[in-house]
């Protein structure tokens, strides 16, 4: 059987990227990415069988760009630290732009959704070894302290994933009095570029060792200016 043109494919996946964010995988109807790709549902069912299917090739997607960046970013900086830092950054600023797809997923999972799980199953891992590399040649070069790797990991990636989280937990509920007014303050101090290399930049200088922290004649090194 000819299989249809038009990249009817590629519009269906289009669809679903714009979609995903707002409803999750739990909330993705057929018809619904149907209607907003303008192709009949049975090419859906036609290209990718299935709603988890569907829903496991617009997250690869996703994650493959992602990972891409993270990838040209670890072998960016002319140090371990300058590319652990490229990398954080980075992942910060993703973590930003993709925070209502993020909190979309983090919904799903426990809801036993099959298509986010079968997704981090085999991804997961990636990131965090690429990170954990890129500590363990920092700390091979005495840049930051020989501390646990893993708990350099979850430090950083709790400065990287949660400050977005929460800032878009708040914005969602800006129409309670309490929180209307905090949201221009932390669209600016939370989310912003300044913010993001603000919060990288003073978390890379606690987890310096004493002699990384100094400059030549033992003068403290300046702070490197925002990107």
């Amino acid at each position: 059987m000819a299989r249809p043109s038009r990249n009817t494919d590629t519009r269906l996946l289009k669809a679903g990227r714009d979609l995903l964010p707002r409803t999750g995988v739990a909330g993705l109807n057929v018809r619904q990415v149907a209607k907003k790709a303008r192709v009949n549902p049975g090419m859906f069912h036609y290209h990718f069988k299935t709603k988890d299917a569907f829903a496991r090739r617009v997250l690869q997607e996703y994650y493959e760009e992602i990972f891409s960046t993270l990838q040209g970013e670890a072998s960016s900086g002319s140090s371990p630290l300058e590319s652990l830092r490229a990398v954080m950054l980075a992942f910060a600023r993703i973590a930003r732009d993709k925070r209502q797809l993020l909190l979309a997923l983090l919904r799903d999972v426990p809801m036993g959704e099959p298509a986010p799980v079968d997704f981090l199953r085999p991804n997961l891992h990636r990131h965090v070894q690429l990170m954990l590399r890129l500590i363990g040649q920092a700390q091979a070069a005495g840049e930051i302290a020989p501390l646990a790797p893993f708990n350099v990991l979850v430090m950083l990636l709790a400065a990287m994933n949660l400050p977005s989280l929460i800032a878009q937990v708040a914005i969602r509920h800006a129409g309670l009095p309490q929180i209307a007014p905090m949201v221009e303050a932390i669209e600016r101090q939370v989310l912003s570029d300044e913010a993001i290399v603000q919060r990288v930049d003073a978390l890379l200088r606690g987890l310096r060792t004493p002699a990384a922290a100094l400059g030549a004649g033992g003068a403290p090194k300046a702070a490197r200016s925002a990107d």
